[in-house]
Formats: structure tokens, C-alpha cells, sequence
């Protein structure tokens, strides 16, 4: 068995029970709100989901910054130091520079402590597109894979990520670059909501439009019995924007849809979340063929 350790980003939606249950280390993303810089990660402390939200509803969007390459050799180098290799989960390079940034300061430590192994996996996903794969690693390496064989599994599966969501305001994806002005003023149409996915480079991309909530919500039921896994035991995952009711709902609509036994729900963190606003809902699971 390799001895290794699994790292992911905050933006994996990998909150602190979760981490500590599959140990999985989580780096934080920062998130700069009205009170001052914010980690987007604290492994001390439950995520006010709620609260957030009601801010960025009075304030709008807010600005986060990605982990840079010293962050990253702060978080890798008190562990090549103890002689285990790394695996990292990194957000998808199409929206943002962490990837880039987590496979530099790899390669400077793997210079300086020759030896020791640091992969890192563009998961072209964010929030739980991306935290599952670390999920299904750890499982991977108590069932003793070796790492490179669980980034090879990784590097396969990949595109077989289905992430579909939806947002109440597209200004918030807008303002925060993640898509056009063009898409962002369709979406603000009356009662119109955007059904949106990643495509292939791991880019944010529209892929269809319904009138009302209910009916967003169950065009992404739709989406899933279209695109789903049949097999068993699978991790289907729900990201929300303080809007746990909805989520819960949709979560009824996918058990109806196939025989999915549990449904892995938590509220968007608060990097992501500031991107897809109050009021998003997205939807993670596999697909049984590359889907991106």
C-alpha cells in the first residue's frame, strides 16, 4: 500500500465531518466579505450556511481568492517532510488559476525532496463534482490502491462527472467571471431559470432554460434519470444556496427516478457560493459514459 495523503480545496464542498470521517485534508480558498477576509474552509468550526446567504442577499456578490503557491507549500510540505506522498483534488483549471498553482508548488517541492510523489488531478468540477473524487479516493485507499492507481481511476472517470445546476440570479456566476453577460441577462428574465453545466475543459456552460422553481428543480430530476448510473452505491451528491427545503425535495424527486438509497446533502461553501448565489441548486453523479 502507498502511504499517502488525499488533499482537496475548500471548493470540493468538503466539509469538516466529512473530512475527518474519510481523512481527507481540505486547503481554504478565501472569500473577502464585508468584515474582512474569510477562510472558505475552517476544520474547527460548522459553516453558518444561513447567515452567509442572508449577507450576500443585503450585499450581493463578494470577491474570493484562490489558493496561491505558497499556501499550497505550507499545506504539502509538513507531509513530504514525514515521507508520504500526495494526491490532490483540484478545482476544474476552466474557472479557476488553483490547479495551476497547486501543480507548481508540486513541482518545487518534488525538486527539493527528491523522491516524493505530488499528483494532482484537474477534476474539471467544482463543489461536490469534485469533492467525490476525493471521497471515492479515500475509499480507494482503505480498500490499500495504490495512489497511482486511484489517479488513474480518477484521470478515467472524470468525465464521467455529470454537474447540473441551477441558480436564482446569474449575475452572481456573471460578476464573478464565471459566464457571459449575454447568458447572465437571459437569465434575469422573469421567473426564467438557467439549467447550467461543465462542459469539457471544465468551463460553465448553458445547457437549457424552464419557467419556475419546481420546474428547475425537476428538470435536474430529469437530468438524472436521463444520465445516471444505474449501479448501486454510487455517490449522488446536492450542493445548495441555504435553501436545504428545496434540496430535500429534490433529493425525493431522484429516489423516485432510481432506487438511490441515500443522497449526500449539504449547503454550498461559502467560495462556490459566492459565485452561484443565494438560491442555487446543483446536482452531482456519474454517468455510465463520459459525459463532458
Amino acid at each position: 500500500m502507498d502511504d499517502f495523503a488525499i488533499f482537496t480545496d475548500s471548493s470540493s464542498n468538503i466539509t469538516p465531518d466529512l473530512a475527518h470521517d474519510a481523512g481527507i485534508e481540505v486547503i481554504p480558498l478565501t472569500c473577502m466579505t464585508k468584515e474582512g477576509e474569510m477562510p472558505c474552509y475552517d476544520d474547527a468550526k460548522v459553516f453558518n450556511g444561513h447567515s452567509f446567504y442572508e449577507a450576500l442577499r443585503e450585499t450581493g456578490p463578494v470577491k474570493t481568492s484562490m489558493v496561491n503557491i505558497s499556501q499550497f507549500r505550507q499545506a504539502f510540505e509538513p507531509i513530504v517532510k514525514t515521507g508520504q506522498d500526495i494526491l490532490f483534488f483540484a478545482m476544474s483549471s476552466g474557472i479557476s488559476g488553483t490547479c495551476a498553482a497547486a501543480r507548481e508548488a508540486a513541482a518545487e517541492l518534488m525538486k527539493e525532496y527528491p523522491g516524493r510523489v505530488i499528483r494532482v488531478v484537474d477534476t474539471l468540477a467544482a463543489s461536490f463534482g469534485e469533492g467525490i473524487f476525493a471521497l471515492k479516493a479515500a475509499v480507494m485507499r482503505k480498500a490499500k490502491a495504490r495512489m497511482d492507481a486511484v489517479v488513474q481511476w480518477a484521470e478515467e472517470n472524470k468525465r464521467r462527472m455529470c454537474q447540473y445546476f441551477t441558480v436564482d440570479d446569474l449575475m452572481f456566476l456573471h460578476k464573478g467571471g464565471r459566464v457571459s453577460s449575454l447568458t447572465a441577462r437571459i437569465g434575469s428574465l422573469a421567473n426564467i431559470k438557467p439549467l447550467l453545466t461543465g462542459d469539457s475543459e471544465g468551463k460553465i456552460v448553458s445547457c437549457g432554460r424552464v419557467i419556475g422553481r419546481k420546474k428547475s428543480l425537476q428538470a435536474l430530476a430529469d437530468l438524472f434519470d436521463q444520465h445516471a448510473n444505474a449501479e448501486e452505491g454510487e455517490i449522488v451528491a446536492i450542493a445548495h444556496g441555504d435553501c436545504e427545503a428545496d434540496a430535500n425535495y429534490l433529493a425525493g424527486l431522484l429516489k423516485k427516478k432510481r432506487s438511490v438509497k441515500d443522497v449526500l446533502i449539504r449547503c454550498y461553501e461559502p467560495g462556490t457560493g459566492s459565485h452561484v448565489g443565494p438560491g442555487a441548486m446543483a446536482l452531482f453523479f456519474f454517468s455510465p459514459v463520459a459525459v463532458k
